[in-house]
């Protein structure tokens, strides 16, 4: 049986979070946020820690291609509202402390329900295609709906995401039943990109945060339809892109950014004060109602964080620390057998999980490379781990601003473009690295400078996160808010 201390009533949970300084964020406006993403394993860890998190509040889960398709993506994001409700009916009835989750999202109130919409299921016009299920499994979950299907939705959760005008009448029957039967998630036939700048234009300016840790179809298609509302955006907080490593798509080309180039070069193309000077020559077509945007002085340029493989490869979870962290209900010789009657959450992340460190395992067999042993000695520990792209970067977006400075280290407004066109290069970030300043337009240079690296009026703006709290520190930290300790908050 999991090990978890005896439950609180909830103004004993309230006096908790008031002895650890949290009663004010409890109880305060919440950090709005929008995730767009493509939900695979470390997506849903990503999604996992975002909701069990009470100061914030997840305005819209937009689906975007990529690990995999946006209707296989529906259907992990479904399960994962049921396991949430499974587990707090086994928390209730085994006499165990609820989730943060379930402390502010209420079954039977749906104004603290995030929408759920889809989104692009292909590049906005790149011509390339990517999948991941090498890794990921089939299903983005290790094959989570073949081996659990006691966690997983019927493949109808699908429906309402479509409008009725397009489906028979026993599929709208269906369809109905289950938008009541939905619990803790509203689903939406509205295109996704259209969903974020609606939320855009209802909520106060600088106070809605995006999480993109997809391919950034969904973020150019909302750039682009209305720059002006997009502009309206907090930050934006993205994991994507490779500085100074090696891609793991190419040897230049990180996975989010490889799936659509003219995306990531459109959405780079924001931060600056003239977004035309970085707008990609291979969609210019479809960036046209993008140019001159800017160039009247008016256009408020986007804050953006970016956090590459550079970082976020050096954020792991452990297989050890998944088996430590769940002691006494977990088969340590074999964390894919599911333990009927244990918590579901548990349960349904063993299988997963337990599919991710297994694969990781056969890689690490198959490679013995040094890169495996590099990371074991920095996290002092042998074994399967899994790295933590999606997890860490979500991390960043949910914390206080104290906890930011405290934790991560950022090299504030570099100027990172995406090569668009490039046969091997496909993908690449590409910074100036001359160490040469920019400079006012009517200052003089010391080169020439036909594409406008040199001048501070144009380029990219990108705030680069080089360094996080650490593998180990999070890795612990991130389990713990998954799972619910809720001293750990």
């Amino acid at each position: 049986m999991l090990s978890l201390p005896h439950s609180r009533s909830y103004a004993s949970r309230l006096l908790l979070y008031s002895q650890i300084g949290g009663l004010s964020k409890f109880l305060m406006a919440q950090r709005k946020l929008i995730i767009d993403c493509d939900p695979g394993i470390d997506d849903v860890l990503a999604l996992l820690l975002a909701l069990n998190t009470p100061t914030c509040s997840v305005a819209l889960i937009s689906l975007c291609f990529g690990n995999i398709g946006v209707t296989t993506s529906v259907r992990n994001v479904v399960a994962t509202f049921q396991v949430l409700e499974s587990e707090r009916q086994y928390r209730s009835q085994h006499n165990l402390p609820l989730l943060p989750y379930h402390l502010h999202n209420s079954p039977g109130d749906n104004s603290t329900w995030p929408i759920i919409a889809l989104g692009s299921t292909a590049p906005v016009s790149s011509r390339r295609t990517v999948g991941a299920e090498f890794f990921q499994g089939i299903d983005g979950l290790g094959g989570v709906h073949e081996s659990a299907p006691q966690f997983s939705p019927s493949e109808t959760c699908i429906l309402p995401f479509y409008d009725p005008k397009t489906l028979s009448a026993d599929q709208v029957i269906t369809r109905e039943q289950v938008i009541r039967d939905a619990k803790g998630y509203i689903p939406t036939p509205r295109q996704s990109w259209r969903e974020i700048l609606r939320i855009l234009r209802e909520e106060p300016e600088d106070t809605v945060t995006i999480v993109a840790i997809a391919p950034l179809s969904n973020i150019a298609r909302a750039a682009l339809e209305d720059p002006p509302t997009f502009s309206r955006v907090k930050e934006v907080v993205c994991m994507g892109g490779n500085i100074d490593i090696p891609g793991n798509m190419t040897p230049f080309a990180e996975f989010n950014f490889y799936a659509d180039v003219d995306a990531v070069a459109i959405v780079l193309a924001t931060t600056s004060r003239t977004p035309s000077s970085t707008l990609p020559p291979s969609s210019v077509a479809i960036a046209t109602c993008f140019r001159g945007v800017g160039d009247d002085g008016e256009y408020n340029p986007v804050k953006f964080y970016l956090f590459p493989l550079d970082v976020t490869s050096r954020h792991r979870l452990r297989k050890q620390w998944f088996v430590d962290r769940c002691a006494g209900w977990l088969d340590k010789t074999s964390i894919t057998i599911p333990h009927p009657g244990e918590s579901p959450l548990a349960t349904w992340m063993t299988v997963w999980l337990g599919a991710a460190f297994k694969k990781m395992e056969d890689l690490i067999t198959f490679e013995g490379g040094s890169r495996h042993c590099a990371a074991d000695q920095a996290d002092g520990v042998d074994g399967a781990y899994i790295e933590m792209h999606d997890p860490l970067t979500m991390y960043f977006a949910i914390v206080s601003d104290e906890e930011r400075a405290a934790s991560f280290n950022i090299a504030e407004n570099m100027d990172i473009r995406m090569e668009t066109i490039g046969q091997w290069s496909w993908g690449m970030c590409v910074l100036d690295r001359r160490g040469i300043a920019k400079r006012h337009p009517h200052e003089p240079r010391s080169a020439r400078d036909d594409e406008g690296w040199l001048d501070d009026t144009k380029g990219n703006r990108v705030n680069l996160v080089v360094e996080g709290p650490g593998s180990q520190a999070f890795g612990i930290k991130l389990l713990d808010r998954v799972l619910g300790d809720l001293e750990a908050l």
